[in-house]
């Protein structure tokens, strides 16, 4: 049975030290790509030296800070992310079995995501509504985190990536104060083994640019048409933090005025992997000069060959 799946205490943990991007050694000797970041848009990073565990528990201990939760009330963990350690085991037996322990929720099962790459968000989505409308669980807790293993890819596909973790709750009860609820989430694949931009000389691989493209459409036009909405009834659209240029031909791929794109984290931190979506979501919703009661903020989340879009609408003024 489908239910409203209320949405909230988003929070997040970037990574210890920012970085200007004049500071980095590798962009400082390639000064073609470091004038093309600034002029896109981006301008620090964040790097951590803590393990992907320390950087979630931060964030997972900020989200329960702001509910009325205890980690009793939990009852499922996802824990998602595209970075892990080389040796089996290792993941869930030392680091994050460690960070879930001090944070009260050693009873709670975990479930791993870590195929979609920066979408991981939405396959992490689609897991966790479908164990809230088969009635198995109640309330779940999201939980993401990456950071870059090797620095020469910190500069990736034209975006510049940040280490950061960030977590969610999503939950059936109406008691938590969860100021946001979801509902017409999709997703959408084509694998590949090629790449966008060859990393070799920056060429654009023209098929899988408008089949990511169209990917974005088919996605975004789902949720619309699931919520029996139009793109005029959208009043913002949340993604990650990509190059303005890139943000513009997402904004034509789903028929929407640029303008309405939230680009206010691109200078501040860049790319995120999965995070960033999730993190433009918060600081959107927590502007207070704005009273968004009743607004519907579509969001996108992306990887190379992996699609995502829901509707989240704001259920009443902060």
């Amino acid at each position: 049975m489908t239910q409203t799946i209320n949405f909230g205490c988003i929070d997040y943990e970037l990574g210890e030290t920012c970085i200007e991007l004049e500071e980095n050694v590798a962009l400082c000797s390639d000064r073609k790509s470091q004038l093309f970041l600034r002029t896109m848009g981006f301008g620090t990073y964040y790097k951590t030296e803590r393990t992907l565990g320390e950087l979630a528990q931060k964030s997972i201990e900020k989200s329960l800070a702001k509910s009325n939760l205890s980690p009793k009330d939990i009852d499922l963990v996802i824990y998602s992310s595209s970075t892990f350690g080389d040796r089996h085991g290792d993941v869930i037996d030392k680091d994050i079995a460690q960070c879930l322990t001090n944070v009260g929720l050693e009873k709670v099962y975990p479930i791993g995501i870590y195929l979609s790459q920066c979408n991981n968000f939405f396959a992490a989505l689609d897991v966790a509504t479908q164990y809230i409308n088969s009635g198995r669980h109640q309330t779940i807790l999201m939980v993401f985190a990456d950071k870059v293993l090797d620095e020469s890819t910190r500069f990736k596909n034209l975006a510049i990536n940040s280490d950061a973790a960030v977590s969610c709750v999503l939950s059936t009860r109406n008691d938590l104060g969860l100021p946001l609820s979801v509902s017409g989430q999709n997703i959408k694949t084509y694998l590949t083994d090629a790449d966008m931009i060859n990393p070799s000389n920056n060429t654009l691989n023209k098929d899988i640019h408008d089949r990511y493209l169209s990917g974005i459409s088919s996605v975004f036009k789902q949720m619309l048409t699931e919520n029996k909405m139009a793109t005029h009834d959208v009043n913002q659209v949340i993604c990650h933090n990509f190059s303005y240029s890139a943000l513009r031909q997402i904004a034509n791929a789903i028929n929407v005025d640029e303008s309405l794109i939230f680009k206010d984290n691109i200078q501040r931190f860049g790319h995120a992997y999965t995070c960033d979506t999730l993190i433009n979501l918060n600081d959107y919703i927590n502007q207070s000069e704005l009273n968004l009661e009743g607004q519907k903020v579509g969001v996108i989340s992306t990887g190379l060959y992996f699609w995502g879009s829901a509707l989240f609408t704001v259920k009443k003024e902060k």
